[in-house]
């Protein structure tokens, strides 16, 4: 796991996961957001559609989409439908 990460007010890590046949997984794990002072507990998952033969390209994976979904506003909405999810 990544030491946390802070954009624009969020407060994420990530991690990645090994799936089968020696496949890995990124994953955003957003712990809060630091502006409106709310915290995700447990964090929010959020994982990357792709597997990849390399845990280093998962990790670039998972880091290039926190920072899209970041950047392009789209962060809540995937927070909304875990929490929905979990609900």
């Amino acid at each position: 796991m990544t030491e946390d990460i802070w954009v624009k007010g969020y407060v994420y890590s990530v991690e990645v996961t090994e799936e089968s046949a020696g496949r890995y997984r990124g994953q955003i794990l957003i712990k809060s957001h630091r502006y409106t002072g709310r915290t995700f507990e447990p964090p929010i998952l959020i994982e990357t559609p792709a597997l990849f033969k390399r845990e280093h390209a998962a990790e670039i994976e998972a880091r290039a989409l926190a920072r899209e979904l970041i950047d392009g506003g789209h962060v809540e909405d995937r927070i909304r439908v875990v929490q929905q999810g979990a609900a």
